[in-house]
This record gives C-alpha cells, structure tokens and sequence, in this order.
C-alpha cells in the first residue's frame, strides 16, 4: 500500500506493522481498498507523513497466517526490492528514505539498516541487543513507553552504544510517551466519526466499573481488564462505536482490529504503536537525512517539552 503526497515529496517513508497487524492498518477502508481497517493511530501516522511531504509506503510481513510478525531473513530481501521497485516506478530514487516500524517492526527496521541505505530510523516501543544493531547506523530515534522497563533499558543501552560510535549514528536519541487519561476528548481526539457524547459514555462505562484510578487514568492493563465488558452492559454503546476508518461497521472491539482497543492501549501507554509526537518523529527524519537545520537532540528536546504539555492539557 502506498500513497503519495499533494505537493512534490520531500523523502520517502516505509511503514512497517507490528505482529498481528497489516500495511492495511495505515488507511481507511475504501471502494477502491475495502480490505483497509484504519486503524486510529496507524492513520494519524500516514495523514502527518503526507502533510510533511512523505511519500509513504507500508509493507506487510509474509507470515500471514501465524503471528505476521517480521522475519530479516524472509522479508528483509523482498522489502529491500520493494523499496528500490516503489522509488524507481514513481522517481523518487534520489530521495531520501526513512523507515518507521513498531514493535516487531520496530525490530525488523533497526536490522534492516544494515542492508537498506535509510538516512534516518525510527523504532517504536522496540530495541535490540545493542550488538545486534548493524554498523553503520543512520541516525535512529527510539519512542518508547517507560512503563515496558525492559523495553526501556535496552533503548537505553542502544542509544548509549550509537552516541558512541562515530558518524551519522552519533544524533541518535529516545523519545518517552507517558499514560493519558481515557477522556472524552482523548477518544475524539483519535477516533474517527466519534462523537463527544458517545466518547463521554465510554469515559463514564469505565468509571462506572471502577476502570479509572482516583486521578483518572486506567488503572490497570486493558489487555487484561474488562473494559469490553464494561462497554456492553452500557445500553446501546457499543452499537454507537464507529468502526476502525469511521466506516459504517461499529467497531468489533477485538484485539489489534478495533480502534477503541488501540486508543486504551496508548493511554496505558506499555506497548502500542503511537502518533503523539509524529511530527516531531517527522522532523528527527528529515534532519538526519538533510543538511543545515537544528541538531536531532533539539529536536526531541521539543519534543519532550511538547509531549508533556499535551499530557498536561488533556488532564
């Protein structure tokens, strides 16, 4: 799946999905790509990517009857020849190209470096054993949720190891993204075709179940919890719940299918892709792949200070 920009692209950006998920995740269903589910922070990422001037690319695994999860082995050649194919095809082969992937995705990117020439990397809620980071490294930007302390201390010992070596690698740096509070605005802010009182309804069905902590975040993981549950004895709520894409389907509220699903996981904030500070992601990319312009950690430095008063602002 692929899209291009309104105006003249400025680099080219490969999406790469977590374990479970699909390249359709990153649009909306339409006539023409019914088979897309758009899911909310999937989209949110392809929506800024192409507002910053990114032709973007996303790319399933092959395994798509198990975990479809990524494998460097199996999918790192057929991506290599897709990426080359999609820039050739549509000339933007002196571009520069940038990856993002999460999770799994996160994982396959970092490795793939070692055989994609990408100017700049970002790894969602994934890091490696630092020896397994290829040499050289682009510059590579880890976003990652604290609340994973294992996915924390390795993010650390990788961004340790790249500020050490020499070249490009040198800029790389980490970006924290902290618990929100599951607020109306929080749900309206992410999922499209909901409406504030239906979002209000969600908010009040987990307060009502004693979801929410006295300070008003969740109070534990809702892959474990029963916020399903808690949402379907609410009369007629889940019929009013928008389907991944606002499509006309209510959402199914599976796992890694439903966009209510996916907006609890980032306020829990452990291990979901994210779109909060995409932006500033965006700008990390172009910075390692042009020249001139304000160094990577000024950039994320921002960025931390605009993350924490979104956090802020939504309280």
């Amino acid at each position: 799946m692929y899209e291009l920009p309104a105006t003249s692209p400025r680099a080219v950006l490969f999406l790469a999905h977590g374990c479970q998920h699909s390249a359709t995740d990153f649009w909306a269903p339409t006539s023409a790509a019914p088979q897309c589910l758009g899911l909310p922070e999937e989209v949110r990422i392809v929506k800024a990517a192409l507002r910053a001037g990114f032709a973007v690319i996303a790319i399933s695994s092959q395994d798509r009857l198990i975990s479809r999860c990524w494998d460097i082995d199996t999918d790192g050649p057929i991506v290599q020849k897709a990426l080359t194919a999609f820039r050739e095809r549509h000339n933007l082969a002196a571009l520069p190209l940038v990856a993002l992937g999460a999770s799994s995705g996160g994982a396959f990117v970092l490795l793939l470096a070692g055989t994609v020439r990408f100017r700049a990397v970002i790894s969602q809620i994934m890091a490696v054993p630092p020896p397994m980071l290829p040499e050289p490294m682009p510059p590579t930007l880890f976003v990652h949720m604290p609340r994973d302390q294992r996915t924390a201390s390795m993010v650390n010992k990788c961004v340790r190891k790249l500020r050490n070596s020499s070249g490009a690698a040198a800029g790389s740096d980490q970006l924290e993204v902290r618990a929100q509070k599951p607020t109306a605005a929080f749900f309206t802010e992410r999922i499209e075709g909901l409406t504030l009182s239906t979002a209000t309804e969600i908010h009040e069905a987990l307060r009502r179940h004693k979801l929410l902590d006295a300070d008003g975040y969740l109070a534990t993981d809702p892959r474990g919890s029963p916020w399903r549950a808690a949402i379907r004895a609410a009369p007629g709520l889940a019929e009013k719940l928008p389907g991944p894409g606002g499509g006309a389907k209510a959402d199914s509220l599976l796992p890694d299918a439903s966009a209510v699903a996916e907006a609890l996981n980032v306020a829990w904030a452990a291990h979901e892709i994210v779109s909060d500070g995409i932006d500033v992601m965006l700008q990390f990319a172009l910075n390692g792949s042009l020249k001139g312009g304000a160094g990577a950690g000024g950039l994320v430095e921002g960025a931390r200070r605009s993350l924490r008063a979104q956090h802020e602002l939504r309280r």
